[in-house]
């Protein structure tokens, strides 16, 4: 059973998005690549069965390096979160290397990420793991509905704007309200989950 839940947390997708837009008389073709439930894969390898995976950061780093030389689009790299739970590689930096900056977060700055959704795997990993990972990251971590119990604020980034040739890009991150459900109350102590469809109907008329 622990080998079939390793398998399912490590599962990576790639999905692609390409749209045109026309600004005045300039064409901008964009293509919108999201990887999600990353899960500490960075190789090509599945550590439990040892043997040769084909879901990895790595492979995707080679997918980018090919769409990124098209001269005629813009790449936009995006994560659906769950990024810190799943790999010996990731559990290591997230309990034991904890004196030097995540490798996790090393990786996305490498592939040069625009942006984030925080996962409830990456809550799973306790404050002083996610709260250390997004001071390291170069791009931000988004859960808008991720909120100060005490006063309502912000815990990271709700949205950020993407800014491509003359065009602006709104990405908005929420992350499952049901935490507090599965996770003891240590694991995002001083935070509360809101609703995401009141969330995201608050954030996107201000990204507006």
């Amino acid at each position: 059973m622990r080998n079939k839940l390793f398998k399912a947390f490590s599962f990576l997708l790639i999905i692609n998005f390409i749209f045109i837009l026309e600004i005045g008389a300039q064409t901008v073709k964009f293509k919108i690549i999201e990887t999600t439930d990353e899960h500490g894969a960075a190789f090509p390898y599945d550590f439990t069965d040892q043997k040769i995976s084909n879901n990895s950061l790595a492979q995707v780093t080679t997918y980018l390096k090919q769409e990124r030389a098209k001269k005629d689009q813009q790449v936009i790299l995006l994560s659906g979160g769950d990024l810190l739970q799943g790999t010996p590689l990731v559990y290591y930096y997230n309990f034991e290397k904890t004196n030097v900056p995540h490798v996790w977060a090393e990786i996305m700055n490498y592939m040069h990420y625009d942006a984030a959704a925080v996962g409830n795997h990456d809550i799973e990993t306790g404050h002083p793991v996610y709260d250390r990972v997004n001071k390291q990251l170069n791009f931000p971590w988004l859960a808008a509905n991720a909120v100060y119990k005490k006063n309502g604020k912000r815990y990271f980034k709700p949205y950020t704007i993407i800014k491509r040739e003359g065009t602006k890009i709104a990405v908005l991150g929420l992350i499952t309200p049901a935490i507090p459900n599965w996770l003891p109350p240590k694991i995002w102590e001083g935070m509360e989950f809101l609703d995401m469809i009141e969330t995201a109907n608050k954030w996107v008329k201000i990204m507006k």
